[in-house]
Parts: structure tokens; sequence; C-alpha cells
């Protein structure tokens, strides 16, 4: 095999590897966006505003059934609104659970990248929710 043919291999071997790279992550990242974009990480008011746009969106009502639309839109925001609350509460203690139930066992520097990682997270899920801690 001459030189140059095993260097086109080794470029068409870098093209394909950097190509599946692309191909894996650029999707991701939008996706990441598009969540950010559609009412995931948002506050209350937007989320509720969400709900009810796409409600109507996807319907598409005449003026009479979107007065009609309107309160069954309010009333399933505030009901999903009650629901992410309760969850995150419930999901609140059993993690404060695990954390308890491991402490016996992890050393004090596992328990510290722990208590790192809950804050980090804490400060990623802000205002997602009233998780309370």
């Amino acid at each position: 095999m001459t030189s140059e043919r095993r260097k086109s291999i080794l470029i068409l071997c870098a093209t394909l590897i950097v190509g599946i790279l692309i191909g894996l992550l650029v999707p991701g990242l939008f996706h990441k966006y598009e969540g950010r974009k559609h009412g995931r990480d948002m506050g209350n008011e937007r989320k509720k505003e969400w709900f009810a746009s796409t409600i109507y969106r996807v319907v598409k009502p005449d003026s009479a059934q979107a007065k009609q639309i309107k309160p069954i839109a309010e009333w399933a925001s505030q009901q999903l609104e009650a629901i992410e609350v309760s969850s995150n509460a419930q999901m609140s203690v059993v993690l404060d659970s695990v954390k308890s139930q491991l402490k016996p066992i992890l050393t004090e520097e596992q328990q510290q990248r722990l208590i790192d990682f809950h804050a980090k997270a804490d400060g990623r899920w802000k205002g997602r929710g009233d998780r309370k801690r």
C-alpha cells in the first residue's frame, strides 16, 4: 500500500469519525435549547401561557370555542402545576432519604462530593416547581 493511499484512507476514516460525532452531538444541543423554548425551564406564568397556546395551536378553535376552551386550559395548567409541585416534594423526600442512608457508608470526601453535586443540581433546577430543600 502506498503512502498516498494510506493517507487517503486515514483522511476518509477521520472524516467519518468527525461526521459521526457531529451527528450525535448537534441534535442533542438542538433538543436541549428546543426544550427551553417550549415550556421547560420557564416561570409558572409562562408555563400556563405555553400550555394554553399549545392547545389553541393544535385545536385551532373559532372565537366561540376559544372562550369555552380558556377556562379549561387554565384549570388544566393549574392542575399540572400542582402535580409538578407535589412530585418535586415527593422526589425531595426520597433524595433526602437516600442521602441519610448513604451518610454512614460514605467517606467525608464522598459526602462532600454528594453535597456539591446536590448544590449544583439545585442551581440548575431552580424555578422548576416549588422544590423546598
